[in-house]
């Protein structure tokens, strides 16, 4: 091959969109995704290092029952008392007695599904995806349910992550990483619900 042929595809390949970029290459140059200044909170607890038995209960006052459970087993609530569309039992996960994670099992269809990812756009934004390289979602309200990971990132070092699996239940997970990575763990009856503004605090 000549010179001048060569440099003429040197500077075509220099001008590629970075889709086209080798997937290392355009993660590298990816902007690191955008953290949510307020602390992530639940319940009216800021879950930063808060305390588990203080979370718990702030939970049962938010209309959790706690679940009969084996000696040893992670407290389990049953939320569905608390009229947030779609959360149904409430797992904790703790270290050194502070929150490490809140998990919820979600109801994964229909319009209480819809009306859950809707009130989480409504106080967080459009989601990232979870991905080695988080890319915003838009359309995470929309009325089919999205397959796949979801996030939202804040600057108190949480995450917030929703997560819609191939196989296998819903879930939606308040995560505390550091915490989790030291635990070894990676990263009824309907009520009508109360109105969107009185349940921006319990999400």
């Amino acid at each position: 091959m000549n010179r001048r042929r060569f440099a003429s595809l040197l500077a075509a390949a220099s001008a590629l969109p970075a889709a086209w970029m080798p997937a290392g290459t355009a993660a590298a140059q990816a902007p690191s995704p955008e953290r949510l200044a307020e602390p992530l909170a639940l319940y009216g607890v800021a879950l930063r290092d808060a305390g588990a038995q203080a979370f718990l209960v702030a939970a049962r006052a938010a209309g959790g029952v706690d679940l009969p459970l084996a000696e040893g087993a992670a407290p389990q609530l049953d939320m569905r008392g608390a009229g947030v569309p779609a959360l149904q039992r409430l797992t904790l996960s703790v270290h050194e007695g502070r929150v490490a994670r809140v998990r919820f099992d979600v109801k994964g269809y229909g319009q209480d599904n819809q009306a859950l990812r809707q009130l989480l756009v409504a106080k967080y934004g459009e989601p990232y995806t979870v991905s080695p390289r988080p890319l915003r979602f838009g359309g995470f309200d929309l009325r089919a349910a999205p397959r796949g990971g979801f996030q939202w990132f804040f600057a108190d070092g949480m995450r917030l992550v929703y997560e819609h699996p191939r196989i296998g239940g819903v879930t939606l997970s308040y995560v505390d990483d550091d915490r989790m990575q030291a635990l070894g763990g990676g990263s009824s009856t309907r009520q009508v619900a109360p109105p969107v503004d009185a349940l921006r605090d319990r999400l």
